[in-house]
């Protein structure tokens, strides 16, 4: 009977990986209107921080790749996209709660342990878990697949192709460290505007502190999603198989740990159904299973809000 329970345990462990593996993979097409203009149409480029030259090459290949066709696979690693909107929404709603702390209740302890918590869970665990695994795996991996001519057949142009890429994946490392710069002084300010040593002006100034530096890191992560949905993604599924991809995102997942990446879909959940786009919310109901689906309301109240995410909604309880 016990070897049964442990059994049945185990089965069921797995079979709810194997659904949050499956929530955090789904098909990107280009027609995500929500995303910022594909460069492959010959539109106006909406990628700052490139130079002119990368950009055309990059332009050239994904052109040139879409007209031949010769593989039309789907961007499956969805994780990451998913994580860097969650992690926006989340920065908008500190800058909030600052901003209604420097208003409101600027001597209310509770609001100002509430404020700590949510810079906690932000920025030492939102945050942290998408650069661990951005450093220490997927940087790695894009290099692995886009920073080599072979990668682009018989192109002519392959060598300055890879070339291009290594700047762009250059620039979304050094946006990822201007980023955990940044959280870590939105974590310090938080501690400072708790202090109950300091006066209410100075309390004040912190909290106008924490506004500025969470609208900052929110504008970093919208041009690191820019990157992403414009250069990254189309080239992967140009060039990556699915199984590929696919062997990838379930490394991915055990290295994040079941716990902790059921604390992160939710939030990719809330993310997803509060940006507007129709795209992703059909997406998001089509590809995650069903039981996966009813499962995150219940995460949201053992794992999610326990986590510290409760704080970034101190101000509406």
């Amino acid at each position: 009977m016990i070897r049964h329970t442990l059994l049945l345990r185990r089965v069921i462990k797995l079979l709810l990986l194997f659904l949050i593996g499956k929530a955090t993979c789904f098909a990107v097409s280009s027609g995500d209107a929500s995303c910022a203009q594909d460069i492959r149409g010959g539109g106006a480029i909406i990628v700052s921080s490139i130079d002119e030259g990368t950009l055309s090459i990059i332009k050239q290949f994904l052109a040139s790749s879409s007209e031949k066709n010769e593989k039309n696979n789907d961007f499956l690693i969805q994780g990451w996209r998913w994580h860097v909107m969650s992690l926006i929404r989340d920065a908008g709603r500190l800058k909030s709660l600052a901003e209604h702390l420097a208003k409101n209740k600027m001597s209310d302890d509770s609001s100002l342990d509430a404020l700590v918590t949510a810079a906690d869970f932000v920025v030492n665990f939102n945050m942290a878990g998408l650069y661990r695994v951005e450093s220490a795996m997927f940087v790695k991996w894009l290099r692995k697949h886009l920073c080599r001519p072979d990668a682009f057949g018989d192109d002519s142009n392959a060598a300055a192709t890879s070339n291009a890429y290594g700047n762009v994946i250059g620039k979304i490392e050094d946006q990822r460290i201007d980023c955990e710069n940044l959280g870590k002084e939105l974590y310090d300010k938080a501690n400072a505007a708790s202090s109950p040593s300091i006066t209410l002006e100075q309390r004040r100034q912190h909290l106008h502190e924490i506004v500025r530096l969470s609208t900052r890191l929110s504008d970093e992560l919208h041009s690191m999603r820019t990157l992403q949905e414009t250069l990254i993604v189309p080239a992967i599924s140009q060039i990556v198989s699915p199984s590929e991809q696919k062997s990838f995102n379930n490394k991915v997942l055990f290295n994040l740990g079941v716990l902790e990446s059921r604390v992160h879909l939710v939030g990719m959940h809330d993310a997803v159904l509060e940006s507007g786009s129709a795209f992703e919310r059909e997406k998001f109901q089509k590809e995650i299973p069903y039981v996966a689906r009813m499962m995150i309301e219940r995460w949201r109240k053992s794992l999610y809000d326990p986590k510290g995410a409760w704080a970034l909604d101190h101000i509406s309880r």
